[in-house]
């Protein structure tokens, strides 16, 4: 077990809470997005993606500006991963991995 534990040291906590983590993915698969398109994707209230999106944007992870939306003069506040973010994103995913691939051999 403690091997397991071995495999995610070095890894951020913040970034295996579900719910940044799943922001992380989708600006790391998709890229930019609007704080309302990350809503409707992740079905969270606007003050949850707030609280998740502004600890990503202080630890560095997200960058935070306003753009033109998808209305006539309308501006949304868009997010995209930094460089910090994507590093620290790809890093934990390889670690994740190699998580499971261990696992994998384990019970095989």
């Amino acid at each position: 077990m403690e091997r397991y534990a071995d495999l995610l040291r070095g890894v951020d906590g913040d970034l295996l809470n579900p719910k940044r983590f799943m922001i992380m993915t989708l600006l790391y698969t998709l890229g930019p997005m609007s704080q309302r398109e990350l809503r409707r994707a992740l079905g969270l209230t606007w003050g949850d993606l707030d609280s998740n999106v502004r600890r990503l944007a202080e630890k560095g992870y997200v960058k935070l500006w306003r753009g033109l939306g998808s209305g006539p003069r309308v501006l949304e506040v868009k997010v995209a991963l930094t460089e910090l973010g994507e590093a620290e994103y790809e890093k934990l995913v390889a670690k994740l991995r190699a998580l499971l691939e261990s696992v994998e051999k384990r019970s095989a």
